[in-house]
């Protein structure tokens, strides 16, 4: 079996090794499941206007049995100063921005603890933005999960990541913000979903595994929170796959009766031969 998995940073992020991601984990959880080998073909995505183009061309290369489509908090709901200095000053704020993107981009720093206070005094005084509007957000992953049902061998499961998100101290009133954000973009995508009869997940919680707090950066999660997610992740990809294949397994052909042929029986004739033949 072949994923196409469609997710964000925390496939890649610094700090873990591949084994301890939740792709990896929910791969090895649903090749348990399913008694079969499961290959991830793992695609960290932004939602751009060329995103759907993409898509399409990942399923031609990667051929997937099912794709597992994240949709990401970080996209509408995380304000970032220099995204706000950006659009307040046009191309004059396009340097600053960048130095504090690629500052934002270092562990070094952004684990910082003196980084992560001048963020929040910068974020009191001039704000942030969001790095796309919410409107681009369920634009693009519309049309990204219509390009993906289109092809009718593929299964598809969305995931909605927003449920993880927690206040960050310090940001007074961005907690509401987000929940706002949060409800319309996910909000939105599961009801599209229902009607398009695709499989829909939030984050959901197990409490037989042990919780971990987030990386120095405040975003990222930890090797226990992969885990967590990984089997959680694989418990709906599975269910998916079931659904799908049974919708997509062809009929058994009705059985005929022959007058002429012996009934089944234990001493003999159908049961015999197929005893013979196992």
């Amino acid at each position: 079996m072949r994923i196409l998995r469609l997710g964000n940073s925390e496939d890649i992020s610094p700090g873990l090794e591949d084994q301890q991601r939740a792709w990896y984990v929910g791969a090895r959880e649903l090749e348990a499941a399913i008694g079969e080998p499961v290959e991830i073909v793992v695609r960290p995505i932004f939602p751009t206007p060329d995103l759907p183009q993409l898509v399409r061309k990942w399923i031609d290369e990667a051929q997937p049995d099912l794709v597992f489509l994240k949709v990401t908090w970080y996209w509408y709901g995380y304000e970032s100063v220099p995204r706000r200095i950006e659009r307040l000053l046009g191309r004059a704020g396009k340097p600053i921005a960048k130095a504090g993107l690629n500052a934002a981009a270092k562990p070094g720093l952004a684990h910082n603890r003196t980084f992560r206070f001048g963020r929040r005094m910068a974020h009191r005084i001039i704000g942030g933005d969001t790095q796309v509007p919410t409107s681009q957000v369920l634009r693009v992953m519309e049309e990204c999960i219509r390009t993906i049902i289109a092809r009718e061998n593929i299964a598809l499961v969305v995931k909605g990541t927003g449920d993880g998100r927690r206040e960050e101290e310090g940001l007074q009133g961005y907690f509401g913000r987000f929940q706002k954000r949060r409800e319309e973009v996910e909000g939105s995508i599961e009801r599209l979903c229902k009607e398009l009869h695709v499989p829909y997940t939030g984050t959901r919680r197990n409490q037989s595994l042990p919780s971990d707090k987030p990386s120095g950066d405040l975003i990222h999660r930890g090797a226990s929170a992969h885990e967590r997610m990984g089997r959680n992740e694989a418990a709906a990809m599975l269910e998916a796959w079931q659904a799908f294949t049974a919708d997509h397994t062809p009929p058994s052909p009705p059985a005929t009766t022959n007058p002429t042929s012996p009934r089944p029986d234990r001493e003999g004739g159908c049961d015999a031969g197929l005893t013979s033949m196992a």
